[in-house]
């Protein structure tokens, strides 16, 4: 064979060789492509689920109240709570604010303070600031409001929440597995035997709220008025009540589904288990053995308190929603702030909600050299949805008079002491509202300092100083009264130095005042019994706003109600009675200006100021959220930095 056919024949099968490669090649390579392109479309989703998940991180985690986080009751529960809120008639909605960042570290206690030791713990008949401040951690409301958006309803220990057209009968859906905490009695007693086991939360829990607040043997004075065109609440099934009303009122809804259930299990025993008689169950509800213990569902169980020594939380392991970073809280008992301040600069406490202001002056406004320039302390100025004032007591003949109390107004260099006693921190109030607030009538100034015009009203009133002695005097019911009163003060440095100045500028027009300064629990029991000629008083704001509490007449004469002051007037009365039953919201402004304008006139207080309070923290408190509304410095989305180091 020649040898040129062999080379042929050789390059041909190379050629065929090749060829088969190349086909092979082909059918691996296209196969390869579309392995490659399912890989890439797994990896686009796999990224774009990635980046679906950071944007949820960097903007943070919600927090129970939202879709429920975890719960109980497990997944199949979880997805009930979250498919109902997509149901069109559940008012409820998802929560938008308490979020935890992504980098949050959990653990750690939080040293926080209280001003003084609680007198009890029962939620319906407490009502004092650090109570309720308390109850916010440790319990937990059927709803509440979003603060980032007050007007939502959010879930808590409800998750569906169904109100009839006319507004009347409302439906209320319960979390299942829901567990109250177990009080923290000394078990080694026998007698607590009973109370090892934990019990579940039910309707009837939340029934039995309802018939507290009506029964008229229990003393909530502050709380019976909104429960006036309240028919009744019922049982439906284990995890389901409805609340009917009379009559649809403006607040029918806060008071049906933002308030906190009451324990029935507990409250309708002794400490031994038994049943209490139930013609004298709200007698003893008053002064139930078991209010020494805060009980309640929230994120954070009462752990112990000691008498003007400390309070201790710790986080509530079986919570129903998504667990709060912080591990602990331990409150200490300081009643001075200035000894406050003195323990956060020694590293003694993390939070303090309202730096004294000569410190805020001296500390930070004018400092060049401080803990807050060399950062070993944090703070954020803050405007508190709140209001102060000085209350005269209309059922004493001193203040029965509208023209004094104005001139007690006009006597108080309200301006002056924002400006030289808090350093700048508030703004005069001229009424009942919050001065931001649409309520609030802007065309109403503030009544001047003016002591000659205060001398004016007084003559015009029939005080003139008839002896000579420099003290005003009048003859009430046939004897001789001098103007000397006391006022009744928590005693606070600011406080004492502010009432010094006004009774300096009284004493120039003829009056005497006595301050008598105490602490909280003897300030209160003198404002419930009327113990009191004046008082300095403060209140905080609510989103919603009904005067009937502590303006309505009816409340005057309430055992430990809010009108101390026992304001009462004709008019006054229409217009908040009118507001329950008004829902356009322009007519209800229109309301409101009318009422503020009264209430300018009538000076059953001297509206002070609305403060701004100087926060301060420890650097090692991270995510230091501070809400808009009440309650303002709420630790449940702060976090400690465990590697923190001044």
């Amino acid at each position: 064979m020649p040898r040129t056919f062999k080379a042929t024949l050789f390059l041909i099968g190379t050629l065929v060789v090749l060829s088969l490669l190349t086909i092979l090649n082909l059918v691996q390579t296209n196969s390869a492509e579309r392995a490659a392109l399912e890989l890439s479309k797994k990896v686009e989703s796999l990224n774009a689920s990635n980046e679906q998940i950071l944007q949820k991180l960097n903007s943070g985690v919600a927090l129970a109240g939202g879709t429920g986080g975890s719960s109980a009751g497990g997944s199949a529960d979880n997805g009930k709570y979250a498919d109902a809120l997509n149901d069109p008639d559940n008012i409820l909605e998802a929560a938008q604010d308490l979020k935890v960042p992504a980098d949050a570290k959990f653990g750690g206690t939080l040293r926080n303070y209280l001003g003084d030791t609680p007198k009890g713990y029962n939620w319906l008949t407490e009502n004092s600031v650090d109570v309720s401040n308390l109850q916010s951690l440790i319990h937990s409301a059927f709803a509440r409001r979003d603060f980032s958006n007050p007007d939502r309803w959010v879930p808590d220990l409800a998750y569906k929440v169904t109100v009839s057209d006319d507004f009347l009968e409302y439906t209320i859906h319960l979390r299942e597995g829901v567990y109250w905490h177990v009080p923290n009695v000394d078990f080694s007693d026998p007698k607590f035997a009973w109370l090892k086991e934990q019990r579940e939360l039910t309707a009837e829990d939340a029934v039995f709220y309802f018939e507290m607040v009506k029964n008229p043997q229990v003393e909530a004075g502050a709380l019976k008025n909104y429960y006036e065109d309240f028919e009744s609440a019922t049982v439906v099934d284990k995890y389901t009540f409805k609340v009917k009303w009379k009559q649809k009122t403006y607040n029918s809804m806060d008071f049906s589904i933002g308030v906190y259930p009451l324990p029935k299990w507990l409250y309708t025993k002794d400490e031994t288990g038994e049943d209490l008689p139930a013609e004298t169950l709200g007698l003893q509800f008053n002064n139930h053995w078991a209010s020494k213990y805060a009980l309640g569902t929230g994120p954070y169980r009462f752990v112990e308190a000691k008498a003007s020594e400390h309070v201790i939380l710790e986080r509530n392991d079986k919570y129903f929603g998504t667990r709060y970073p912080i591990d602990r809280i331990e409150y200490s008992i300081v009643k001075d702030p200035e000894a406050a301040y003195l323990k956060i600069k020694a590293d003694e406490i993390d939070v303090l909600p309202s730096l004294p202001p000569n410190h805020y002056k001296n500390d930070i406004r004018d400092a060049k050299d401080s803990a807050f320039t060399r950062g070993e302390l944090n703070h954020r100025l803050v405007d508190v949805f709140a209001y102060y004032y000085i209350g005269w007591n209309a059922n004493k003949p001193l203040f029965q008079d509208k023209r004094v109390r104005k001139a007690m107004t006009m006597a108080l260099n309200r301006q002056g002491i924002i400006d030289n006693v808090f350093f700048g921190l508030g703004t005069v109030q001229t009424g009942p509202f919050y001065y931001k607030h649409p309520a609030n009538d802007t065309s109403i100034k503030p009544i001047p300092f003016n002591l000659d015009e205060a001398k004016k009203l007084l003559e015009d009133a029939g005080w003139i100083d008839t002896d000579g002695d420099g003290i005003r005097d009048k003859v009430i019911n046939g004897t001789k009264v001098n103007f000397d009163f006391n006022v009744v003060s928590y005693d606070r440095p600011e406080v004492r130095t502010y009432l010094s100045v006004f009774k300096e500028d009284l004493r120039k027009i003829g009056i005497n005042m006595t301050q008598l300064a105490v602490d909280w629990p003897t300030m209160q029991k003198k404002m419930d019994e009327g113990d009191f000629d004046a008082f300095t008083g403060g209140w905080g704001l609510s989103w919603v706003i009904d005067p009937y509490q502590i303006w309505h007449s009816s409340q005057a004469d309430v055992p430990k109600g809010s009108n101390r002051v026992g304001f009462r007037n004709k008019r006054a009365d229409e217009i908040i009675e009118k507001l329950r039953v008004t829902f356009d919201e322009a007519e209800r402004l229109k309301m409101f200006h009318e009422f503020h304008q009264l209430l300018h006139e009538e000076q059953p207080y001297t509206f002070f100021y609305s403060p701004r309070a100087t926060a301060v923290w420890n650097p090692r408190v991270q995510n230091m959220i501070i809400n808009q509304t009440r309650p303002q410095m709420y630790s449940l989305p702060w976090w400690i930095d465990p590697d923190y180091q001044k």
